[in-house]
């Protein structure tokens, strides 16, 4: 799936990642305190390749069709971090 640079933007805005910006955009997502997981995006030209919109959805723990929800916006941040408490990767 390609997504549009400004929907990792506003991805990172949604979910509140922490973000370093230097030659790649990272951000990190905390809860509670805790660096749960990273998120790496290059800056790049143009849309984001499917390949690497992949690979962000993957350090996202998401499914296909989870991924989609969230860049679309049903998915909110609580409903996110209820995501990953159900598969167990937050208390």
């Amino acid at each position: 799936m390609q997504v549009k640079k400004s929907e990792i933007a506003k991805l990172f805005n949604k979910l509140k990642l922490e973000v370093r910006t230097t030659s790649h955009h990272y951000g990190w997502l905390i809860v509670d305190g805790k660096k749960i997981l990273r998120v790496h995006c290059s800056h790049g030209k143009g849309d984001i390749p499917a390949r690497v919109a992949d690979k962000v959805r993957g350090q996202l723990r998401l499914s296909r069709n989870e991924f989609k929800e969230l860049i679309e916006c049903p998915l909110s941040l609580e409903d996110y971090l209820m995501v990953l408490r159900s598969k167990g990767l937050i208390e």
